[in-house]
């Protein structure tokens, strides 16, 4: 029962992401620079910076992986902050560490300030399709590595967006 649950949440995910991203599957840009932050330090109410002190880096470290670099200080680059990590809405994590939510501020910028983008990333862990809320997209969790499974579906969706990957991951060639 809970591999098909897992393949039909995967099934809609990809269908709803093949949706959101059609139109940013154009050519690749190459990155000057990624830096990720991590804004929710400064929030009451939340335990994720004890929790999770290396979740910027990781992320960086994650889209790295799925974006072309180079050394130009003419590519464009990318900023993202980490504004969420939540369980079911709740930014107070138990000692589990279990997060399902984690939420984020994209900015793409060209050096010339022209076809920038900024465009918010929700990722939110269900098993069951229909809990998807609007505005996030599904990634299906993993029981081996949660906190793996969560840092690699929001750099897919960062890479999705900006248009270096397809939604099967695959680098999308010039």
């Amino acid at each position: 029962m809970f591999n098909t649950t897992k393949k039909i949440t995967l099934a809609a995910a990809v269908s709803l992401l093949a949706l959101s991203t059609a139109s940013f599957a154009a050519e690749p840009p190459t990155l000057s620079e990624i830096d990720v932050s991590a804004s929710y330090n400064a929030a009451e109410d939340t335990n994720a910076a004890e929790l999770f002190p290396e979740i910027a880096e990781d992320v960086q470290i994650a889209i790295a992986k799925l974006v072309p670099m180079s050394d130009s200080a003419g590519d464009p680059t990318l900023r993202v902050d980490i504004r969420k990590v939540a369980l079911n809405g709740d930014t107070m994590l138990p000692d589990s560490a279990e997060f399902n939510e984690l939420e984020g501020v994209v900015s793409f910028q060209t050096r010339t300030g022209e076809e920038g983008q900024s465009f918010p990333v929700n990722i939110k862990a269900v098993m069951d399709d229909s809990a998807i809320p609007e505005g996030y997209a599904a990634v299906p969790p993993s029981l081996d590595d949660y906190y793996r499974a969560m840092v690699d579906g929001f750099a897919m969706k960062v890479a999705e967006r900006i248009g270096s990957v397809d939604i099967d991951g695959n680098m999308v060639t010039k």
